[in-house]
């Protein structure tokens, strides 16, 4: 092996020479190879020290190869092997946070849930979510996580919010939208903590029959005017009809203020309650389907349809207008405007004067009147699986949380 410069030369018979030509390396093989022709290998390198070392040892392999016969004349063997290796830089993924992971969770789901649950979700769980400052999902934040809660919500909003967590967790890993936990640090921790007040509370709270009729009378002899936000100059007769119908039907509230004329049987003889108008965030919105996701048909006894036929418009041109509507603007009655504003100022004096000698009583709302109903049909000895068939309810819950005995204390055993 011989080195020979850029300008060329001679070199000992045999040899392979390390040669350069325009600053690149090359390897100049014996003649006598090729029947006297000079032949040249371009290794494509620049020449460099280190890059003589690498040619020096391609020519001594060569060199070798023509001693013991296994010389490649086509030159494969020696040409540069280029391989191409694509190195990625491998970035670690961040962290995924509880509010990015919940965002996720609830696009996954709101396709699936009704646009008011849906609401409460982000304006309710949400928030409570992004305020926290325990971000990064593990086991150690999830107890955080709880402390911090109880630290800044009630107990029982703390237990909803966790339980929403756990779901969402659960949906991450599922999904891979979370790595490095095989299980949710929040599974069973809600069930650790109080039950809500409705679990350890549930006594119904209907009206007594006397009750019922000063709060009737109040509304339909009312002729003052109400000056409270959006009610200035307006009799509080014109919810007469409303609360009425509450009392004889025993639906949900947010049920009576979404019906319209097309829910109403022409002849007056049954309702079909399908759907309900609520408030979100201020926003009017219509939820298709009760709160069990069920549509249901209630018959009308006498007194419900005379109070529907002196309702009923001469003129009714769209059918789907409501039945009772808001005396501002004609849209529908927001529930808890109207509980603050109306509600608390007729009923709660009138309540108040009659239980202020009863330890830990509470304060009626409209869905008394749903209590007051369900355990009226019950003292008159229809059937609990009727009455939970009218009301879009369950023996069970009727038993547990609509059933006030003070309404049966009449009653006497046979």
């Amino acid at each position: 092996m011989a080195k020979i410069p850029e300008s060329g030369g001679k070199a000992s018979h045999g040899s392979v020479v390390v040669a350069t030509r325009e600053g690149r390396l090359r390897l100049q093989l014996p003649r006598h190879l090729y029947g006297g022709e000079q032949k040249y290998l371009s290794l494509g390198m620049p020449d460099t020290a280190e890059n003589w070392k690498l040619a020096e040892a391609k020519a001594q392999l060569i060199e070798s190869d023509i001693k013991f016969e296994r010389f490649d004349p086509t030159l494969s063997k020696y040409k540069p092997q280029t391989h191409l290796t694509v190195i990625e830089t491998i970035k670690p993924q961040p962290e995924i946070t509880f509010s990015q992971l919940f965002v996720k969770y609830l696009q996954y789901k709101k396709p699936t849930v009704k646009e008011t649950t849906f609401n409460y979700l982000v304006t309710g769980i949400q928030s409570y979510v992004d305020r926290c400052p325990y971000q990064a999902v593990s086991a150690e934040n999830a107890l955080q996580v709880r402390q911090w809660l109880l630290d800044n919500t009630t107990s029982s909003m703390s237990k909803r919010i966790i339980t929403h967590l756990n779901a969402a967790v659960k949906w991450g890993i599922k999904f891979k939208a979370i790595k490095g936990i095989a299980m949710s640090p929040f599974e069973g921790m809600a069930t650790e903590l109080p039950k809500h007040n409705w679990e350890t509370n549930p006594e119904p709270n209907a009206f007594s029959a006397v009750e019922k009729q000063l709060v009737l009378e109040a509304f339909k002899s009312h002729s003052g005017t109400w000056n409270g936000r959006g009610y200035a100059g307006q009799k509080l007769c014109f919810y007469y009809p409303l609360v009425n119908f509450w009392f004889l039907t025993g639906c949900r509230p947010s049920e009576a203020i979404g019906l319209r004329w097309c829910d109403v049987a022409s002849d007056f003889s049954h309702i079909v309650f399908n759907g309900s108008i609520q408030h979100p965030g201020g926003v009017e919105t219509r939820v298709v389907g009760s709160k069990n996701n069920k549509q249901r048909k209630f018959f009308c006894n006498q007194e419900l349809t005379s109070l529907l036929t002196s309702l009923k418009p001469e003129s009714l041109p769209d059918s789907s207008r409501l039945v009772f509507p808001s005396p501002i603007k004609g849209g529908a009655i927001n529930y808890n405007n109207f509980c603050k504003q109306v509600w608390d100022k007729l009923v709660d004096p009138i309540t108040d004067g009659i239980r202020y000698q009863e330890q830990d009583y509470k304060r009626t709302t409209p869905y008394s009147c749903r209590d007051t109903f369900i355990s009226e049909q019950v003292a008159k000895g229809v059937p609990c699986a009727v009455v939970a068939r009218w009301c879009d309810t369950s023996e069970k819950e009727i038993n547990s949380k609509y059933l006030d005995g003070k309404i049966l204390e009449h009653l006497r055993p046979l």
